[in-house]
């Protein structure tokens, strides 16, 4: 009896201020960890639990049978739990629940006359939803629930060509331009013109992602060389302000094989990346360069990549 008259004193500090006002504590859930990505040849959208690092399983959450055909990017919206994705082939920006319930919803649909969204990123404060049409040269936004209207920050007579990877940090939107072999940024309220931060001189030779870690400051850039180049398929990584030259993080000898989308956890310190071709792998290293693994492979024609924890979006 007094051994367990002195567990419940303990334990009785330990409670919060409500719990002294009468109420029970809250019940504790185990954190999990998300990785939601969209295998563009298998027209699937995935995800893979994790809770404490270890795997748990993974789930088909969306396919062809609910209207899939060519998922692009994927984003996560962990405070309401939902996840967004381009379909490339149907010109579509569509959400849906993150545990795979219910049906897709449609939130947009590009016109007729134009090709379709590829990357796309969520400021999740405002709701707000950001995304490049590269084939279009178009950059656009829209409110993050469907109802509008479509908003065209930038066009090809502002002379963007091919943006594809776009990211928010800091009050800056960034993109990247495929086509002119540039990185800019640009401030959220478009009160200033875009800077140019890194062009093909810089060191990339034909770049499609960009990430950004607001923890160290420094941006990362997804650089697939074309054939023959003198450097292989690389994630480089510069400054957000454009003033620290461009260095190769990894390359094709620690996974990197046609990467398109990247992610940071800020937490970690962890840097993810998803391939296109091979294997389709999904891998992860540190940020400074470190420790590289494969965590999942055999993702037909990979593209988008997202992560997530029970609360927090990264």
């Amino acid at each position: 009896m007094y051994r367990r008259l002195s567990l419940l004193f303990f334990t009785s500090l330990l409670l919060t201020s409500a719990c002294s006002d009468g109420e029970d504590p809250l019940p504790e859930y185990p954190e999990y960890t998300y990785l939601f990505w969209t295998s563009l040849g298998d027209r699937k959208i995935l995800r893979a639990v994790y809770e404490k690092e270890q795997y748990l399983h993974t789930d088909t959450l969306f396919n062809s049978v609910k209207g899939v055909e060519g998922p692009a990017a994927i984003i996560a919206d962990a405070a309401n739990q939902r996840i967004y994705w381009t379909d490339f082939s149907k010109r579509q920006l569509v959400r849906a629940s993150w545990d795979g319930t219910g049906n897709p919803e449609v939130l947009y649909a590009t016109p007729f006359n134009t090709r379709g969204p590829m990357e796309l990123v969520l400021d999740s404060e405002a709701q707000q939803l950001y995304w490049t049409q590269p084939y279009d040269n178009l950059i656009l936004t829209a409110p993050a629930d469907g109802t509008g209207p479509v908003d065209t920050l930038f066009t090809g007579q502002e002379g963007i060509h091919g943006p594809w990877g776009i990211a928010l940090s800091a009050g800056y939107l960034y993109w990247v331009e495929y086509v002119d072999n540039e990185l800019w940024r640009v401030d959220m309220d478009m009160s200033t013109a875009p800077e140019l931060l890194y062009a093909g001189g810089s060191g990339f030779l034909n770049p499609y992602g960009v990430a950004i870690s607001e923890g160290t400051g420094e941006l990362f850039i997804t650089d697939n060389a074309l054939p023959g180049a003198a450097f292989s398929d690389r994630i480089m990584r510069g400054s957000i302000n454009g003033s620290l030259k461009l260095e190769t993080v990894y390359d094709l000898e620690d996974g990197v094989n046609n990467a398109y989308t990247m992610v940071i956890d800020e937490s970690e310190g962890q840097l993810y990346w998803h391939n296109q071709l091979e294997d389709g792998g999904i891998y992860r290293g540190t940020i400074f360069g470190e420790q590289p693994v494969a965590l999942i492979t055999a993702s037909h024609v990979g593209q988008g990549l997202a992560l997530a924890r029970s609360g927090k979006s990264l």
